[in-house]
């Protein structure tokens, strides 16, 4: 249900927040996008079955830009995603993760851009990261880039990417059908790479965006990464592709080295269990291992900033 009416504003700039027992930090975002002063923005919190206080939260903060929608069921962040961006208006979506921040020129920056950015469809901004080890700067590349090139970088793993530096043109995010339900991992660099066939990505300049990593961080979790990075490949056929297997093998072990570097033998060992069951892989272990060093010198020669 929505606890607030929509009136007949106009909507320039929709803001999605899905949201599931994070009523400690999820007013915090909310905040982070209405501290604007703008009437033609809205704020979307999609709430995924709440059993915490979230809803009460939500409920006290009193401005019209806020919209609150209760799912009678639980299911992921990516269905909210796709429900707040249905029960939206605005022309521009941008997605916020419920335990992340919105720096004060945010909002305005994106209206700005995409009103003097006519052919843009989707700009992918750089953020802070902040964490245990303190605040981390992730930028995207400077300058402009062929589609192909992009498309390159994004099956590279090169970009620095999360859902909350990502605004789409409502236009381009329903034509390739928003995104994918059942990704649980990549979910933003699968719904890219379809993006990237049809509709043009632009890399921002600035890092208005604090992503807020916490021990439950899924990106940190080494356990299921094989997985989602099977369900990735069966997804994108560029993987297959003769020019990417070095960087391919790469990706593949890369988690596993990882564990192993940290003591994490457990992780290790699942993980090397997950890639013997998986559909998409190559099961060539030890060329895939020889091929890591090679794999990452490829990789880290796919991108050449442009200044």
């Amino acid at each position: 249900m929505s606890l607030i009416q929509k009136s007949g504003q106009v909507t320039l700039l929709s803001v999605v927040i899905p949201t599931r027992d994070r009523g400690r930090v999820v007013g915090r975002a909310v905040e982070s996008v209405l501290g604007s002063s703008r009437s033609d923005i809205e704020v979307v919190v999609v709430d995924d079955g709440s059993s915490d206080d979230t809803v009460l939260r939500l409920s006290a903060i009193s401005d019209s830009r806020l919209y609150l929608h209760q799912l009678d069921s639980t299911g992921n962040a990516n269905r909210a995603r796709n429900i707040g961006a249905r029960l939206s208006t605005g022309q521009i979506i941008a997605f916020l993760d419920s335990d992340d921040v919105f720096g004060p020129t945010r909002i305005e920056r994106l209206i700005g851009f995409f009103s003097s950015h006519s052919d843009v469809d989707c700009l992918l901004d750089g953020y802070a990261e902040i964490g245990r080890l303190g605040r981390r700067m992730h930028r995207m590349p400077h300058g402009a880039y062929a589609r192909e090139d992009i498309r390159r970088m994004i099956v590279a793993h090169l970009l620095p990417l999360t859902n909350s530096a990502l605004t789409v043109r409502r236009v381009a995010f329903e034509a390739v059908g928003g995104y994918d339900e059942s990704m649980r991992r990549h979910q933003d660099r699968e719904l890219l790479l379809r993006l990237a066939i049809n509709h043009s990505i632009h890399f921002g300049n600035e890092t208005d965006v604090e992503k807020h990593r916490g021990p439950r961080s899924i990106s940190h979790d080494l356990d299921g990464y094989i997985v989602g990075l099977d369900a990735l490949v069966a997804r994108c056929s560029d993987y297959h592709l003769p020019e990417n297997a070095k960087i391919f093998r790469y990706l593949i072990v890369r988690g596993i080295l990882k564990a192993l570097a940290t003591g994490r033998w457990g992780s290790a060992f699942r993980e090397l269990r997950a890639w013997q069951r998986a559909e998409h892989l190559p099961k060539d272990y030890l060329r895939s291992f020889a091929a890591y060093c090679v794999g990452r010198r490829q990789r880290g020669l796919a991108r050449v900033d442009r200044h």
